[in-house]
């Protein structure tokens, strides 16, 4: 689980106890006020997306608390609808009962309301219901994507960007995680206030706790005076734990001390690169290029390095250095907040570009807030004065029996697909022709019968027998050759199809009940029949397996597996454990002529399936 940073911002007012001196459990004290709001950067694109929605003026009338809107109001796309929906399906009566239902236009034909884009007689956009007015699925970009007051259940009720104190914009995302209650407040900083949150102070004077509200925003009252840890956690979108440890001094007297960011990781603040460039600053990240001070380096040559760092709550920082990130130049430092590293140029660095010293920092608490492998992290990029430009690496062509597949210039990835089939028990010759270094390494891979190993062979050259290779309607093999795994390397992707008029088992449904599975809401502890539909052309002898997979922990014992290979209805009893968003259903088939499309099936499919207690 990865740390991250949590922005906490608070203001401390001066209020005065009610009546004079008394006892250490009277002190005067004062109202600690904050909001709670976690760094952009913690949440997905999807979701950012979503809280950073709102574009120009948005609308509500959630639950009609706003009143009628007057239809004139809502024409904000003019006619960019029209193109979308052909003009014979505009104010259609779908059920018969006089009043149009979708693609509803006005006096001049312009296409506004009950938008129906995908023709399933549901409209999907700017919905106009039984109250007068357009509040729902609301398109202010007039991109055909809802924009503001999103139904997605279609019940007639805003789920996402609800207007609630009816100033015509979106205040808040609801119910992100499923749970039926708002996740988080929309905020215009640059990062998203979390609701619900709980905030604790914790003091000589005993625990206070308090909870964030709507809007992120917190407060406490009456706290007296002393010196107070502030703590506050939450659970981002990605999983992964937002947290803050501060201190707060409360003060009779004390004036606002304003907001601040938390940054819980270990800071970079200043760097110093051979004494001849010193930056100083606040990074969790930093880079920089010799090529700033327009010096360049030689074998022989020194570079050193000296970072300078801070921790919020003065842990010891250990640092991390290396060169390319190569084995044998790491070296770990420890030190009271100076960390240096020197490196002389050899030979073996002449075919860089360049000397990159990288640096990773770490307060050793367990988590790793920049990256989900360390807390900050610096790189430092020496430019070499001589530098030897490696022989490229290079496949030119690739030989299959008697077809012959030429690579694209500069092409580090080739997909070789071979016209000629082979038999189930044929071979053929494969030879690639790779310019470049001698030294350098070269292999085949391709699936054998035994579906834990792999046949390998190591060269240019390999005659690919069918017979010891797992029985595949089309056989991958692949080939790579590199000087450097990671920077350097060249792969071949070859498909040949085997020489068959069989054909595979497809997955056609999944049935709970009889009942399609992403349809269904199944209860914890009842009992579904599953039944996997499918197709096989060969009216053969047809397997079928159920796994569950999703957003929790099946555990690694094979708790995951519902029925292995065997009849394609099978029962099962739903555990505590399925009740979990994005639950999955999979559905994998294969008949009995012993040929795969993939490692051991035919084909697969995976439903959502939603689980209630």
């Amino acid at each position: 689980m990865m740390k991250k940073a949590l922005l906490v911002s608070f203001t401390v007012s001066a209020l005065t106890a009610c009546g004079g001196g008394g006892s250490e459990s009277e002190q005067s004290g004062g109202q600690v006020l904050g909001s709670v709001v976690a760094d952009a950067y913690l949440f997905d694109d999807k979701a950012l997306a979503r809280v950073n929605s709102r574009r120009g003026t948005n609308y509500s009338a959630e639950n009609g608390e706003q009143g009628e809107s007057e239809l004139a109001t809502w024409h904000v796309c003019g006619a960019a609808y029209n193109a979308l929906i052909e003009p014979a399906l505009y104010n259609k009566d779908y059920n018969n009962d006089g009043v149009a239902d979708t693609n509803l236009t006005d006096d001049e034909g312009n296409l506004y309301y009950n938008i129906d884009l995908n023709g399933d007689k549901v409209a999907e956009l700017n919905l106009l219901t039984d109250r007068d007015g357009i509040y729902l699925n609301v398109d202010m970009s007039c991109d055909a994507k809802a924009d503001v007051n999103i139904d997605q259940n279609f019940d007639g009720i805003s789920d996402l960007n609800i207007d609630v104190d009816g100033d015509m914009q979106a205040d808040r995302l609801i119910d992100i995680d499923g749970d039926g209650k708002p996740d988080f407040s929309y905020t215009d900083s640059d990062g998203v206030s979390l609701a619900g949150v709980t905030v604790q102070l914790k003091g000589k004077y005993g625990e206070f706790e308090a909870v964030t509200d709507d809007n992120g925003q917190f407060s406490f009252e009456r706290i007296p005076t002393g010196t107070y840890t502030l703590k506050a956690d939450d659970i981002a979108l990605d999983g992964s734990n937002i947290w803050t440890r501060t201190l707060v001094e409360i003060e009779e007297f004390d004036d606002s001390i304003g907001a601040f960011r938390m940054h819980q990781d270990p800071i970079i603040t200043e760097v110093n690169l051979n004494h001849e460039a010193k930056h100083q600053g606040f990074w969790q990240d930093f880079h920089w290029y010799s090529s700033d001070i327009n010096t360049e380096y030689a074998v022989g040559d020194t570079v050193w390095v000296e970072l300078k760092a801070e921790d919020p709550n003065n842990r010891p920082i250990t640092t991390k250095f290396s060169v390319n990130y190569r084995q044998e130049t790491e070296e770990v430092v420890n030190g009271n907040g100076v960390y240096q590293y020197q490196h002389t140029i050899t030979e073996a660095d002449t075919f860089e570009y360049m000397i990159s010293v990288f640096a990773q920092l770490s307060n050793d608490d367990g988590f790793f807030g920049l990256d989900g492998t360390t807390d900050a992290q610096a790189s430092m990029q020496f430019m070499m004065a001589d530098y030897i430009e490696p022989e490229e690496l290079e496949v030119e062509t690739v030989t299959v029996g008697a077809e012959v597949f030429d690579n694209p210039p500069d092409s580090t990835y080739m997909l070789v697909e071979v016209q000629q089939p082979i038999a189930i028990d044929g071979s053929v010759q494969i030879d690639i022709e790779v310019t470049g270094p001698d030294e350098r390494i070269a292999e085949f891979v391709v699936a054998a019968k035994d579906e834990a190993n792999a046949i390998t062979a190591k060269g240019d050259s390999f005659v690919f027998d069918a017979s010891l290779a797992q029985s595949r309607y089309v056989y991958e093999i692949q080939y790579i050759t590199y000087i450097d795994f990671l920077n350097e390397r060249e792969e071949v992707f070859i498909k040949i199809p085997l020489d068959t008029q069989l054909k595979p088992a497809l997955v056609d449904d999944l049935l709970i009940d009889g009942v399609t599975a992403t349809d269904v809401m199944a209860r914890v502890g009842q009992s579904y029949q599953l039944q996997a539909l499918y197709t096989d052309p060969q009216d053969d002898i047809v397997e079928c397996r159920f796994e569950k997979a999703g957003n929790h922990n099946v555990g690694g014992n094979g708790d995951y597996i519902i029925s292995d290979w065997g009849p394609c209805q099978v029962e099962y009893t739903f555990k505590e454990e399925d009740a979990v968003a994005q639950f999955n259903l999979n559905a994998y088939v294969r008949n009995s002529d012993g040929i795969v499309v993939w490692s051991n099936y035919d084909d697969h499919k995976w439903y959502n399936v939603s689980v209630t207690k």
